[in-house]
């Protein structure tokens, strides 16, 4: 008697994936979401699932429930191999017999903020994700989409989990790809560059409801329905990506196919392929493979055994993905008991309540909140966690959980790290100052974690600033005035947003906006105080400068009695996600 085969996905089933990937503040109300579809069998079943749960809800009258209203599909063409068109029609075609608005992006090669076209022997994986992440905000500003929902499965999960194993991650990074993440500010540091979104960020999300379904369910639900879908048949070739080379072996080591086992000193019960089963892999390809077996062997809480294929470890993953959101939890738990009343911009800790937090992993992330929380580098990269260098993270644990105190110092992501003594009823004393110096009565110990300076606090108005940190906004207004625009924004820092209320800005100032380029009128963000909160200040020719607003103590706005035609909020975030 033949095996019963894989389930498809019910919709009932769908509906309860779908929620448990509802972003920390609910769905807004009237909200499209958008669903990156390739033409492959998991997007198409989960643009498929996803229209039909939000057509069945609004028949319903479910549509107050706080789900999304709409759907639109959104495609990308990257035009790097024959098949790129084929799939994007296809994607097209596909939304269009089920109803749904489709929108396919095209990736100008060539021209900014895109790179050209890459070709063989260049990092063409890396740089097509960037691209393509870039093309699909796009369209969903486009389409005005709130969320883009990805067709990542169980077996993706597994994939990426031996990717950032190869990588070097933590345990943190081997739980693999979260249900639900802000999108961040984007990879890059530029302005207008590639990957670049800023704060507009920090309210979009990417979500997964396919995250613990496996491929064979996917592949049935598409059998089911009928759904037509095409294989991009570069998944297939193990020397092209990481993760396609992932792919193969544990189909091999499923399959019980050419393993050997070899004992050595470095390695001690290995596993390795034979030549004859993944030969000709590029020598970075082969070489992760090998810090693969290794590392998940190494694991401390939940070793993966890979020897049994991807279905053995979809269940070490699943305690992985797990114990990534108990730590999420538990985090913000000991930040909500830790965090003292802060100046805006930093964060002030209680350091005799930090030996409360026990666990190493916990510890690290953690500092890496607040790392991400206080930085200048965007929110959500690489770089406001300090690239998660394992060394420097470890001296800012071992230094903030050390009871002797410590001078200030810095191990990365544009944080500096300073001792400091709170009290509720006099001044915050922090630095040097603090060390070795005998606590008064409602005075306790802490540690502050703020800015990094660019440069001496005491040269900040003479010193010649980088771009990010002097900005000339006087052509932004000017245009923004001429349109007839009710307001405008401006990131400062990467840390604040600057409004401008242009119904309420100064008719001689507007007078002079309007002609800027006669009068010489300069209005510039820089920052003030040794935390660099930002200051507005307009500039004239043969005249003082004009400080028009600039940020307080207490967090309000300073306009010495001009209109309040500029708000300033600091927008960085405490979030997991």
């Amino acid at each position: 008697m033949a095996g019963v085969g894989p389930a498809p996905i019910l919709f009932n089933e769908f509906f309860q994936m779908f929620m448990r990937c509802m972003p920390p503040n609910g769905w807004p109300v009237n909200s499209k979401i958008a669903v990156g579809n390739s033409g492959g069998p998991d997007s198409t079943c989960l643009l498929f699932l996803l229209n039909m749960l939000l057509t069945d809800l609004r028949s319903k009258a479910m549509a107050r429930q706080s789900i999304p209203t709409s759907v639109v599909s959104l495609s990308v063409n990257h035009n790097l191999q024959e098949t790129s068109q084929l799939m994007a029609a296809r994607s097209a075609s596909n939304a269009e017999a089920m109803g749904v608005e489709h929108l396919t992006l095209d990736i100008p090669w060539g021209t900014p903020p895109f790179s050209a076209k890459p070709v063989a022997g260049q990092p063409v994986e890396q740089v097509a994700r960037e691209a393509r992440y870039h093309v699909v905000f796009n369209g969903m500003t486009h389409t005005g989409a709130h969320s883009v929902a990805f067709g990542h499965h169980a077996d993706d999960q597994v994939e990426t989990s031996l990717m950032r194993l190869a990588r070097g991650t933590t345990e943190l990074g081997a739980g693999g790809m979260r249900r639900c993440r802000r999108w961040g500010m984007g990879t890059g540091d530029v302005e207008g560059g590639l990957g670049w979104v800023g704060h507009h960020g920090l309210n979009r999300w990417i979500v997964r409801p396919l995250l613990e379904v496996r491929k064979d369910r996917i592949l049935a639900t598409c059998e089911e329905h009928q759904l037509d879908y095409v294989n991009d048949p570069t998944n297939f070739q193990p020397e092209i990506t990481l993760r396609n080379a992932i792919r193969k072996m544990l189909t091999l080591q499923e399959e019980g196919k050419d393993m050997v086992i070899f004992i050595s000193d470095a390695y001690p019960a290995s596993l390795t392929i034979t030549q004859s089963a993944l030969s000709g892999l590029p020598q970075h390809i082969a070489s992760s493979l090998d810090k693969i077996k290794v590392a998940a062997a190494d694991l401390q809480d939940t070793p993966m055994d890979l020897t049994g294929g991807i279905h053995q470890l979809h269940g070490a993953v699943k305690v992985l993905s797990s114990r990534l959101e108990d730590v999420d939890n538990e985090v913000t738990f000991h930040l909500k008991n830790l965090t003292l009343p802060s100046p805006p911009s930093t964060l002030i800790l209680s350091s005799h309540a930090l030996p409360a937090v026990v666990d190493p992993t916990v510890r690290l992330a953690f500092v890496l909140r607040v790392m991400r929380y206080v930085s200048f580098h965007p929110w959500g990269s690489m770089r406001a966690d300090g690239n998660r260098r394992r060394t420097s993270i470890q001296r800012i644990i071992d230094t903030l959980w050390q009871f002797d105190g410590a001078p200030p110092f810095t191990a990365g992501g544009g944080v500096l790290w300073q001792p400091a003594i709170f009290s509720a009823k006099k001044r915050l004393r922090v630095g040097t100052q603090c060390l070795g110096r005998q606590l008064q009565p409602g005075e306790r110990f802490a540690w502050m974690a703020s800015r990094l300076p660019a440069v001496p606090y005491h040269v900040l108005d003479t010193a010649t600033l980088p771009p990010k940190l002097d900005v000339d906004v006087t052509e932004r207004l000017a245009t923004a005035i001429n349109r007839g625009n009710p307001s405008l924004e401006v990131l400062f820092d990467c840390r604040f947003l600057v409004r401008f209320d242009l119904s309420q800005v100064p008719e001689e100032l507007v007078d002079a906006l309007r002609k800027y380029q006669e009068t010489g009128v300069n209005v510039r963000i820089r920052p003030h105080t040794k935390f660099y909160w930002p200051k507005v200040v307009l500039r004239q020719p043969s005249c003082p400068d004009t400080i028009h607003a600039t940020l307080l103590d207490d967090g309000q706005i300073g306009t010495f009695g001009r209109a309040p035609w500029v708000s300033m909020e600091y927008i960085r975030l405490l979030d997991a996600t």
